[in-house]
C-alpha cells in the first residue's frame, strides 16, 4: 500500500511536471537592420502572448552580440507578437500562432528620417451601401514607403500623411492601420503612425448623409495607383474618373464595381449617386390626416351641441 502511494505521488508529480512544459512556448528570433541585414545588439525585445478571455503574458529580453534573442511564453497563449523600439519607432512581427516547439522570429528594424518620403497609395477600395438616411462607407487604403527609411513626424502635433474621406463623412472609426490626430479642415484623417518601408493597410468605416440624388466627392490626397469603388444595389453611380469594370451578385445583391487608375494627387473624384429609396410618406400623412380631423372636431364640436 504505502509502495502504490508512493507511485501515485510520483506519477501526479511527472504529470504536473510535464504539465508545465506543455504550458510553456519557448519563442527566439532575431533583430536586424533591414536595409543592411546586419544583427542589432542590445535591444530590449518584449514579447507578448494574447488569447481570448485570458490576460496578455508580457516576456521581456535583449538581443545579444548576434541579434538573436530567447524567451518563454509562460503560462502559453495561442498566438504573441514580438516587439521592440529602435531609435524611438516601434516594430511589430506577428502575431504568430504559438506552438509547443521552438519558433524563430525575425524582425526587421530601419533608420528614421523626419523629411516626407515618396509615399503613394498602391490601392484604395471604397464599399458604398444605404442604411437610411446614411451611406455607409467601408474602406480600405493601401499606403507604401518606397525607401528604406522609417518616417516619422518632426513634431508630435504634425502628421505623417493624410486620408480624405468622402466630403461629408461622419461617426469615422479607424479599424486598423491609423492613430490619427483628428480630422483637417479638408476632411482628412491626419495619421500619427511612422510610415515604415513598404506596405500598410489602413481600414476605416464611416457614413455620409444621403440625400436622394447625391454628388458625392473624394480627394486622392497622394498619388494613388488604384481607386475602386463598389456600389452595392439599389444604389448606382456614376463618375467622369471611374469607369465601370464588372457587376455579380455578392451575397444575394448585385454590386457594381468602378475603377480609375494612376490618379495624381489632390484630384477630386466626384461621384452622383442614385437609386436611393423615397422615405416612406404613409405615416406623416397619416398624422396630418389626425391633425386635420382634432382641428375640424375643436372648431365643430360647439356648433354640433347647439344643433344635438
Amino acid at each position: 500500500m504505502a509502495r502504490a502511494g508512493v507511485v501515485g505521488v510520483l506519477g501526479c508529480a511527472a504529470a504536473l511536471l510535464l504539465a508545465g512544459v506543455a504550458d510553456a512556448v519557448p519563442i527566439h528570433g532575431r533583430v536586424v537592420h533591414g536595409a543592411t541585414g546586419r544583427p542589432v545588439a542590445g535591444l530590449e525585445v518584449r514579447v507578448v502572448g494574447m488569447e481570448a478571455g485570458k490576460p496578455a503574458v508580457e516576456v521581456v529580453t535583449r538581443t545579444d552580440a548576434q541579434g538573436t534573442f530567447r524567451a518563454r511564453l509562460e503560462p502559453a497563449r495561442r498566438t504573441y507578437v514580438v516587439q521592440a523600439t529602435y531609435r524611438g519607432v516601434d516594430y511589430t512581427a506577428g502575431p504568430h500562432a504559438a506552438s509547443a516547439g521552438t519558433q524563430e522570429v525575425v524582425l526587421r528594424v530601419f533608420d528614421v528620417t523626419h523629411d516626407p518620403p515618396p509615399l503613394r497609395v498602391s490601392r484604395r477600395a471604397l464599399l458604398l451601401d444605404h442604411a437610411p438616411p446614411w451611406f455607409v462607407v467601408r474602406e480600405v487604403a493601401v499606403v507604401h514607403n518606397p525607401t528604406q527609411h522609417a518616417y516619422a513626424a518632426p513634431t508630435a502635433e504634425s502628421g505623417t500623411w493624410r486620408l480624405p474621406l468622402l466630403r461629408g463623412a461622419e461617426d469615422v472609426h479607424v479599424v486598423r492601420g491609423l492613430a490619427p490626430a483628428g480630422v483637417d479642415p479638408d476632411g482628412a484623417l491626419v495619421d500619427t503612425l511612422p510610415v515604415l518601408p513598404g506596405e500598410r493597410a489602413v481600414v476605416v468605416v464611416y457614413r455620409v448623409r444621403a440625400r436622394g440624388p447625391s454628388l458625392l466627392e473624394l480627394r486622392t490626397g497622394l498619388v494613388t495607383a488604384s481607386l475602386d469603388l463598389f456600389v452595392a444595389e439599389p444604389l448606382r453611380a456614376w463618375s467622369e474618373r471611374l469607369l465601370p469594370r464588372e457587376t455579380r451578385a455578392v451575397g444575394g445583391r448585385q454590386v457594381t464595381w468602378l475603377q480609375a487608375r494612376d490618379l495624381p494627387p489632390d484630384v477630386a473624384v466626384t461621384l452622383a449617386v442614385e437609386g436611393v429609396p423615397a422615405p416612406a410618406r404613409t405615416v406623416p400623412w397619416l398624422v396630418g390626416a389626425l391633425l386635420v380631423a382634432g382641428c375640424a372636431a375643436f372648431v365643430g364640436w360647439p356648433w354640433l351641441r347647439r344643433v344635438g
